[in-house]
């Protein structure tokens, strides 16, 4: 085979996003010049209390591929997996393939960024195919904490590649629509050259739960509550949704939104017909108003803890209509991301003095994981058979204990690849192999604009390590420094600059600074360098703190 012929039958796989980390999932697929898109998400920054903005994938590498995009299909409707999705098209004005309800909560997103309008969005049903360039996608139908969820089929010139998308083997779904588990084993038939598998909870043993099983949950804690009944969950859990609904209508409540995401998602929900109820099941806030406590339930937006959300401003008595008593259950239906559980315990606490009773996944079983544990990742391998393993959607150890999960599953080590960002795998009729890296990272979207994130560790020293600003005037003249340098700190030691700390460190610096060379200038880069070199010396050695040093040098006659 020619080396011509070779490139045009190889396809590469190159993972921008979702791999090493929860969220931020995008993966293109290559072959002749031609790209597909597996989803486009955002990623919630670790801690929260730096900014309230989202991390978005950075796409320089598909700006300098010269790649034509064909398309992105998108595996369900969570923001880690389509809520980039403007960011991409704005570049890529390429079609968008997605299930009715996915495409629903895209459009969304895409309206708030102004390109509703513009978007081609074509809907995908279960067992549906389109052909994208050198890739045929067919949609398997599998189960996850949001309906209308999608696995992939790709057949390409290298063979099928099965990318799983978000999924676990649910055998009791809400909506009565079943994994597909025969389509997965008629591909292990027909034969499967790689999987791409959801890593999530490979940590987990035994299977994950039916999200059905929390129904007689919902229904002892509704049935029990005196007052009013709070549920908060993610605004996109539309089965979480209909079975607060079902069971608020058994024990004669209305279902109040609270919040924007929540108000919006419950009417997707509504219009694409996966909240199926009569009218009047859901009200308004301002309608609320006028019922007794005990004949209504809020959905609430802000399961994590976000600082400005319905939920947070409940906890802290500062919701516009609505005020948490005594006799009120609040219920925190989802599972605290890593790096957000201080703030979330905070709210807790909140509610407890409120004299609300709490309940959340450490004192009662009110949420069901969407992602598959290990005997469904073992049978998601047994039932296609691949000749070559990525795991992807996870941090570094979910990835590598999958790849373990793999090899006992009978796949050989060599043909398993343990894949991060950036990384890039080559199949071919013959092999698989690592091939050359793509630039891959994260920019912060933040108040509507785009960010270095590098912001974020600008706020990270600021919050943890302080700042001290270095005043100095260098004369025009003689090229000397006549005034200063002053210190002022924030965050770093107390005291305005009269601390003992504060006299050592400006003793250092003028120290080092009568030795430079003259004349010096205020723009002079060997100037600045000199004060922050030695400030930020200082007081890693005095107080073990990496400040920001701002130099500020003046130039007078």
């Amino acid at each position: 085979m020619g080396a011509g012929n070779t490139a045009s039958t190889s396809v590469r796989i190159v993972a921008l996003g979702g791999l090493g980390e929860i969220g931020l999932n995008l993966m293109v697929l290559e072959c002749a010049g031609r790209g597909l898109v597996v989803d486009c998400g955002v990623m919630f920054p670790e801690d929260r209390l730096l900014g309230s903005g989202v991390y978005i994938p950075e796409l320089s590498w598909l700006l300098e591929s010269k790649l034509t995009l064909e398309a992105v299909v998108l595996t369900h409707a969570h923001e880690d997996h389509i809520g980039a999705l403007p960011h991409l098209l704005r570049r890529f004005p390429i079609p968008v393939y997605g299930t009715g309800l996915t495409l629903a909560f895209a459009r969304r997103r895409l309206e708030d960024a102004g390109l509703g309008e513009s978007a081609d969005l074509r809907p995908l049903a279960p067992a549906g195919r389109f052909q994208a360039g050198p890739f045929e996608v067919e949609a398997i139908r599998v189960t996850h904490s949001t309906p209308d969820s999608l696995a992939l089929a790709i057949r390409t010139p290298a063979g099928t590649i099965v990318h799983t998308g978000d999924f676990k083997i649910d055998e009791a779904p809400v909506d009565g629509q079943h994994f597909d588990t025969a389509r997965f084993a008629a591909l292990g038939e027909e034969g499967v050259r790689l999987l791409l598998s959801d890593s999530t909870n490979v940590e987990r043993e035994g299977r994950s739960g039916s999200e059905s099983s929390l129904r007689p949950v919902l229904r002892s804690l509704v049935t029990r509550t005196r007052k009013r009944f709070f549920l908060s969950a993610f605004s996109s859990h539309i089965h979480r949704i209909r079975q607060v609904a079902e069971v608020s209508r058994e024990m004669g409540r209305r279902v109040v939104p609270l919040g924007r995401r929540m108000a919006e998602s419950v009417r997707l929900g509504l219009e694409t017909g996966q909240l199926a109820f009569p009218p009047g099941t859901f009200l308004e806030p301002e309608e609320a108003e006028f019922l007794e406590p005990h004949r209504v339930a809020f959905l609430t937006s802000g399961s994590q803890g976000e600082p400005l959300s319905a939920l947070a401003r409940l906890a802290t008595d500062t919701h516009p209509r609505l005020r948490i008593e005594p006799g009120d259950t609040v219920v925190l239906s989802s599972r605290f991301i890593p790096g957000n559980e201080r703030t979330i315990n905070t709210l807790v606490n909140h509610f407890y003095k409120l004299g609300a009773e709490v309940f959340y996944g450490a004192v009662a079983p009110v949420h069901v994981s969407g992602h598959a544990s290990r005997d469904e990742l073992a049978e998601m391998i047994r039932l296609t058979r691949p000749q070559f393993f990525v795991p992807v959607h996870g941090e570094y150890r979910h990835l590598s204990r999958h790849v373990a999960l793999a090899v006992e599953a009978g796949i050989p080590e060599r043909d398993c690849f343990l894949l991060e960002d950036g990384d890039s795998l080559t199949i071919t009729a013959s092999e698989a192999y690592r091939s050359r890296p793509a630039m891959a990272g994260r920019i912060l979207f933040e108040g509507g604009e785009l960010e270095d994130a590098a912001l974020l560790d600008e706020r990270r020293t600021l919050a943890h390590d302080g700042t001290v600003i270095a005043v100095l005037a260098v004369s025009t003249s003689t090229g000397m420094i006549v005034a200063g340098p002053d210190l002022v700190s924030r965050g770093l030691v107390s005291g305005d600059g009269t601390s003992a700390h504060m006299r050592a460190a400006r003793e250092e610096l003028r120290a080092r600074l009568a030795a430079m060379e003259t004349p010096l200038r205020a723009a002079d880069t060997r100037l600045r360098d000199e004060v922050v070199r030695t400030l930020r010396r200082y007081f890693i050695d005095a107080v073990g703190k990496r400040p920001f040093v701002i130099p500020h040098i003046m130039e007078v006659p």
